[in-house]
């Protein structure tokens, strides 16, 4: 018997399920859905596979939730609407083993959990595919390039920008242009973006985002 639990903010999309696997997936049994990761842990035992989705108000990063529930033993299995691909790889890279968009059907669904309790990965449909294969979200933005297009992103002059992040307003060009430089590559163009084009595919692929209740980080 394989034991999965869900970490959703919207637990009546997950009742069906339930009932879904008890009819047709015996060997698959839904313990609970909770609203976090953190009240998940808090509830052990930790199962076997967790059904995570990346669209979760005011928690951690994604990448971090799926770090926290592989340090537990659970395997993941991306389970959402999101579909922005740089926010999707941040949970693969992190460890997850499968990705399912909400609306696939069931069974593939089912077959995801089963191959991540295996050990295995499984991507239930062609635009899950075609997600993961986007070539914009191999990009890797480090923390402070992601830190100055949070901010510009969010209004803020180049001066104030520099002053929050505690760095030169000489030295902010230097991320942007970096930054610029890793979608080119990734683009294979021959032209980097321009900063307000860089700032829109960070935002528009989830390598960045404007919640106001996700601080800032130190860089490492």
């Amino acid at each position: 018997m394989i034991t999965i639990a869900a970490v959703d903010d919207h637990p009546l999309i997950l009742h069906g399920l339930g009932a879904y696997l008890a009819k047709f997936a015996s060997d698959v049994t839904l313990r609970a859905v909770y609203l976090s990761v953190s009240e998940l842990l808090a509830n052990p035992p930790v199962p076997e596979v967790v059904l995570l989705d990346l669209l979760l108000p005011g928690e951690p990063e994604v990448a971090d939730n799926v770090r926290r529930l592989r340090e537990a033993d659970a395997q993941v299995v991306v389970y959402t609407s999101d579909t922005r691909p740089g926010c999707v790889h941040q949970a693969l890279r992190a460890g997850a083993l499968g990705l399912v968009l909400k609306g696939d059907p069931e069974e593939r669904l089912v077959d995801a959990i089963r191959a991540a309790a295996a050990g295995e990965s499984a991507h239930s449909s062609r635009l899950a595919h075609a997600i993961i294969e986007d070539r914009r979200a191999f990009i890797q933005l480090p923390q402070r390039e992601r830190d100055v297009l949070t901010l510009i992103a969010k209004g803020l002059p180049r001066k104030l920008v520099a002053k929050e992040l505690g760095i030169s307003e000489k030295t902010l060009p230097t991320y942007l242009s970096r930054a610029s430089e890793r979608y080119r590559d990734a683009l294979g163009i021959p032209v980097p973006p321009s900063p307000g084009e860089t700032v829109a595919f960070a935002l528009e692929d989830g390598h960045i985002e404007l919640s106001a209740d996700r601080p800032l980080r130190d860089e490492p």
